[in-house]
């Protein structure tokens, strides 16, 4: 373990002054600050609490380290631990690292400057042993693991023989016909649940069978996970029976059948769960193995116990808890086949929508089964991307300037249509969006952002949908590369500022260029989407409206050639060059992964983009990942309404589905599946809120946030939104390619929107 000699050493400074520094006694010089933190962050020293506790060698204390305490298992073997080291000279602290390594790390430095004398410890580590080993093992401290060990650590580990206990309870299942099991599990790479991967296949192998690859479901072991995970699973297959690893994984996946209409009486979960007294009111899993979790706690706290007593004499130990044998049943009948008629689906009454091809959509799509449960309406969905569906709709209603000839699809008509928010006037203009004003006066509007309605649906005071997707523009950013001792130095030293989430365009321009041009510690800065239209004018429009610009007046007189203008379009074209120079075959979705797989250090974008991502503490691609208001704080409102085709001839149905979108408690599960609605509560709900801590900055966002919205020309005509972004990137698109000046391209542009008006008011 490093000391206050070798971080002196390393600084380059005396011992008093590293002393001075840590203990804040005397002053010590910027330079020297700077050099003795890097030092102590490289050297992981940790400085005594206590001169004279070192001295008397009176440490007490122990560290517990678990996944969390939501989940009762570890509850119960923390009760063992503590009942264990009661009426002993040892104290217990106990802390959580919700699986995140990071976390789990920063935990551990901070029970070294605590001078633990032993450490118990569910790890999300299992191939860093030269971690504990550097740091704790091999300086004679004790360290006990629980059911995960750690590959190539010489330590205590204590755990159940997950096998055996898998094998017989998925044994059972197959003893009573079921066949169709899936196993939701957590990551592989934990001891515990590898052995349960291996007890479940076992299970088919004694029975001469072989599961299918789709029947193993990794999670990362939390109810929200596991929800999303059998959402996800039943889009594809239903199966006879689960058997979850965990309580919390069986709440999840019960929760999610429910949901989709579905009972544990019709398809049983069997979950691991722990040693109660109280068999009916316990566990609400169809069946459960309990697993006397606190005698594991105590088996794990005496090992500790007896080597903190007899350092020099007792070995490690790895002890193995047998299968208890016992299957706790509350309902597991043999399998039959569904009582529901085969023709279900058949019978029910259709609705088709029009959506857009974005992941929030389509994690939607495995929630449709609880709307159709609840109205008896089966949900046909046709999904298109951003740059077909607003012609699609247009050609459907049959305003398309195209002439090719309709699909059958589209011939058959739309009843619910999803549209991008600068599209609504358009769209309500020309008749194509049914008007729902007097459905909604008996509907409770004030459960939506204030004032959200008036952009999503209010066009000439009618209202012509209900808000879906709320959708701010926010910074995210590789808080592991921002907060990296020798990074900040080294940036602090080249522009004399601290590096932080910038707070205007043209910091966030030098941060680009800093770690674009300035370190080898990652590719790009940036990433810039500029494939298509409707990626690439957002970028400027964010830009324009941080400088004070914008395209048209309050009269809709075309004003884009102004100072701010110019300091927009200079803005964006630094960020391109400075950018993963792929831009003009960049989307939303490639910029988000090129952040994700570790290329750039930051992101601007829609928080729809990272649905995939539900939970951005558990990022372990590209390290932890942190989000802030965006430079300049003038995001746009990206967002997308749902409306009723004037065509549909389901009018009333197409609206249940609206109504059933903006239920709070689907507005909840949409969000467990990483989607964000325009639904208040969803940013005010506190367990949200502990998952998903960037919510409350979504929420503050929407103050700051206002959506594109085209021009109303005197005498009440709307111009195209669509028209005007081909306008404006087609000159861009000539400046990327470096055929014109930006003088030009903004000259240029003025021209032909000042044309577009032109026409509009001598057509009218």
């Amino acid at each position: 373990m490093a000391t206050i000699k070798d971080v002196a050493r390393m600084a380059g400074v005396s011992i008093a002054t590293v002393s001075n520094y840590i203990n804040k006694t005397k002053p010590v010089s910027k330079g020297a600050a700077a050099r003795i933190q890097a030092a102590v962050e490289t050297l992981q020293y940790s400085p005594n609490l206590s001169a004279k506790s070192l001295k008397s060698n009176s440490y007490t204390d122990i560290g517990v380290i678990l996944p969390d305490f939501d989940n009762s298992y570890y509850v119960q073997i923390f009760q063992g631990i503590e009942n264990t080291f009661q009426n002993t000279e040892y104290y217990t602290n106990l802390t959580f690292s919700y699986d995140v390594p990071d976390l789990e790390q920063a935990i551990f430095h901070s029970f070294l400057k605590k001078q633990i004398q032993g450490l118990i410890l569910i790890s999300c580590q299992p191939d860093n042993w030269e971690f504990y080993h550097k740091y704790f093992t091999s300086h004679e401290h004790p360290l006990v693991l629980i059911d995960r060990d750690i590959r190539n650590l010489d330590a205590n580990f204590v755990s159940f023989d997950t096998h055996a206990i898998l094998r017989r309870i998925t044994g059972q299942l197959l003893d009573r016909g079921y066949r169709k099991i899936f196993l939701l599990s957590g990551p592989e790479c934990f001891s515990c649940e590898a052995g349960c991967i291996r007890g479940f296949s076992s299970a088919f192998q004694n029975k001469g069978l072989k599961p299918e690859p789709s029947f193993f479901v990794q999670t990362n072991l939390t109810r929200e996970d596991a929800f999303r995970k059998t959402i996800q699973l039943f889009r594809t297959q239903i199966p006879q029976s689960i058997v979850a690893t965990s309580e919390s994984v069986a709440a999840g996946a019960i929760e999610a059948l429910y949901v989709l209409g579905f009972s544990t009486g019709e398809i049983p979960v069997v979950t691991l769960g722990e040693d109660h007294w109280n068999l009916y009111t316990h566990s609400f899993a169809a069946a459960s193995a309990p697993r006397p979790a606190i005698h594991l706690g105590q088996t794990a706290a005496t090992l500790l116990l007896d080597q903190l007593r007899s350092p020099l004499t007792k070995e490690n130990e790895k002890v193995i808890i047998g299968d208890p044998g016992i299957t706790r049943m509350v309902s597991l009948p043999g399998y039959f086949s569904s009582p529901r008629p085969a023709n279900r689906e058949a019978s029910l009454e259709r609705l088709r929508i029009l959506m857009l091809d974005t992941p929030q959509v389509h994690t939607l799509l495995g929630l449709l089964r609880n709307f159709e449960n609840q109205c008896g309406v089966k949900a046909d969905v046709t999904i298109l991307p951003h740059h077909h569906l607003y012609e699609t709709i247009l050609k459907t209603h049959g305003v398309s300037s195209q002439s090719e000839a309709l699909s059958l699809s589209d011939r058959r008509g739309y009843d619910v249509i999803m549209y991008d928010i600068p599209w609504l006037s358009d769209l309500a203009s020309a008749g194509i969006l049914h008007d729902l004003t007097p459905e909604l006066k008996n509907m409770d509007l004030d459960i939506f952002l204030p004032g959200c309605l008036d952009y999503f649906s209010l066009f000439k005071g009618r209202y012509f949908g209900l808000p879906f997707m709320y959708a701010p523009q926010i910074f995210y950013y590789r808080k592991d590369l921002f907060e990296n001792t020798e990074l900040k130095a080294d940036y602090e030293r080249r522009n004399n500022i601290t590096l932080r989430p910038p707070l205007t365009l043209k910091e966030f321009n030098t941060i680009a260029d800093f770690f674009t041009n300035h370190t080898d510690a990652i590719d790009y800065g940036l990433s810039i989407p500029a494939a298509y239209d409707e990626y690439l004018a957002p970028e400027l429009y964010m830009r324009l409206r941080t400088f004070g610009g914008r395209l048209f007046d309050n009269s809709g007189n075309v004003c884009l050639g102004q100072d701010a203008s110019l300091k927009a379009y200079i803005s964006f074209l630094r960020s391109v060059r400075l950018a993963k120079p792929d831009y003009r075959t960049a989307t939303d979705v490639s910029v988000v992964q090129d952040f994700l797989k570790g290329e750039t250090a930051m992101l601007i974008t829609y928080p729809s983009f990272l649905t995939d991502v539900a939970d951005l503490r558990r990022s372990n691609m590209v390290g932890s990942i942190g989000c802030h208001h965006i430079p300049g704080r003038s995001p746009l409102l990206g967002g997308w309404s749902l409306g009723v085709s004037s065509r549909s001839t389901r009018k009333h149905l197409a609206f249940s589905f609206l109504q059933w979108i903006c239920q709070e408690q689907t507005a909840n599960y949409f969000a467990l599946l990483g989607g964000q609605s325009a639904i208040t509560s969803t940013y005010t709900n506190d367990e949200l809120i502990k998952l998903y801590p960037w919510l409350p900055l979504y929420h503050s966002t929407y103050q700051y946030t206002k959506p594109t919205v085209p021009p109303e020309l005197p005498g009440r005509t709307i111009l195209s939104q669509n028209d005007i972004d081909a306008i404006v990137c087609r000159w861009v698109y000539e400046l990327l390619d470096e055929k014109i000046q930006v003088q030009d391209a903004i000259a240029n542009t003025q021209s032909q929107l000042e044309a577009l008006v032109n026409r509009q008011r001598n057509f009218r």
